[in-house]
């Protein structure tokens, strides 16, 4: 994957800078946009431990002034300073704005595994990211309901140290999902009736 390597003349890789990249194909012609983004945390599978990806983190967006090994690459947009490192993605095609919202076909049993505003606590317009993907069957547009986690208690009228139980999951809001790859999906939360956390289910409405 394409990659910074250098600022020009050590300045920051801030909006209408230059900055040199190697790694781009060398069929990619002059004026070519790339997404410039940041590695970010890692998003595992809680379910089996296995790595679906990396968090990418949205730097900004730059335009190739100059092929060649390095290249030059334009900053033509920034949302943080473009640092050595980051990387460069061929500008995706624009998402679809209209979707038709309706109920995956097949049953859907995953957890909200990320928070693309990195908090801990997530409410209505908030973006996240659930463990399955499109070869599960999951489409731009379904709708799915977040499940608060049950809290486990002791139950203290069994006996003096009680015994412990899981409370039932309780519903606590409404998902859109408008990105999907294999297996990851990026949806909008709709609705959130209590705080959403990381971890909490993910399940047909």
């Amino acid at each position: 994957m394409p990659y910074i390597v250098a600022h020009r003349e050590g300045l920051i890789g801030s909006s209408g800078r230059d900055v040199y990249v190697r790694g781009v194909e060398e069929e990619a012609p002059v004026g070519s946009v790339f997404n410039v983004v940041e590695l970010g945390s890692k998003l595992v599978d809680p379910d089996n431990n296995d790595l679906l990806g990396y968090q990418g983190i949205y730097v900004g967006q730059g335009r190739l002034d100059r092929t060649g090994d390095p290249g030059t690459l334009r900053m033509i947009e920034t949302e943080r300073e473009a640092i050595v490192g980051n990387y460069l993605m061929d500008e995706e095609d624009a998402q679809p704005l209209n979707f038709l919202p309706r109920s995956p076909d097949g049953e859907i049993e995953r957890r909200v595994i990320s928070v693309l505003s990195g908090v801990s606590l997530i409410g209505q317009y908030q973006v996240v990211v659930i463990n399955r993907g499109s070869e599960s069957g999951l489409e731009p547009g379904h709708v799915l309901r977040v499940y608060q986690t049950g809290r486990t208690i002791r139950d203290t009228q069994r006996g003096a140290i009680g015994q412990k139980v899981r409370l039932p999951d309780e519903p606590a809001g409404t998902m859109m999902v408008f990105r999907t790859s294999e297996r990851l999906s990026y949806a909008l939360i709709m609705e959130a009736t209590t705080p959403i956390a990381l971890l909490d289910a993910v399940r047909n409405p």
